[in-house]
């Protein structure tokens, strides 16, 4: 049974984050930290959760896997660190090289996170192209537009009631990218999912958009 009434969500979180990277060879170690954390939403599927800050994952990449090390991970799943994973995924890819206008490639992620309080596996099918050059604070980059094919699926519980959760969306994403040593510059991401909630036999709908903006510190 379907809910006659489509919800949709829409939330904003405001985040600081320090993302501090080594290589050491082909492999990159990070540790990324976030102190500040707060969520406006407005049709939530689930109560909010208090986190407390900072939060803190470390861990290396390496080609085009990223591997978090465990002891880093918090024991529950928790919007923070979902949030914060999402984006090591988004700033941590491999670029070809060199970069150059035209290049096209393509990678996929698995992500284990949270959506709400839901444990939830997201598949995420990447394009990208490198579309051009523009000038950015005084220099010329690489313009370099991703597509993303979304799909997800989450088991969980709400006040002892078992719950499924299924997602299926799209993303883009512009990378801001030096032509010098292949240095993301800057990043503009926009996500945009439609899911499906079955808890008691009845399915509730939402859609949540969400957008983010990166700049790197000089």
């Amino acid at each position: 049974m379907s809910d006659p009434i489509a919800h949709q969500e829409i939330t904003t979180n405001a985040t600081r984050e320090l993302v501090s990277l080594e290589r050491v060879g082909d492999t990159v170690h990070f540790t990324a930290t976030v102190d500040t954390f707060s969520t406006t939403t407005q049709g939530t599927i689930g109560p909010t959760q208090s986190v407390q800050l900072p939060v803190q994952l470390s861990g290396i990449f390496m080609g085009d896997s990223l591997t978090v090390e465990t002891d880093s991970v918090p024991e529950k799943c928790t919007s923070v660190s979902s949030a914060l994973l999402a984006d090591l995924h988004n700033i941590l890819v491999h670029f070809p090289n060199p970069v150059s206008q035209g290049t096209s490639w393509k990678d996929s992620v698995e992500l284990k996170a949270c959506q709400g309080m839901i444990p939830t596996t997201a598949r995420i099918a990447r394009s990208y192209i490198v579309s051009g050059k523009i000038a950015y604070q005084g220099d010329s980059v690489l313009v370099v537009q991703r597509t993303d094919s979304i799909h997800a699926h989450g088991e969980g519980a709400q006040q002892q009631h078992p719950l499924t959760l299924d997602a299926t969306g799209t993303g883009t994403a512009l990378y801001y990218v030096s032509p010098r040593d292949g240095r993301m510059m800057r990043l503009n991401t926009e996500q945009d999912l439609d899911l499906a909630i079955t808890m008691s036999g009845k399915i509730h709908r939402f859609r949540q958009i969400s957008k983010q903006d990166f700049a790197t510190l000089r």
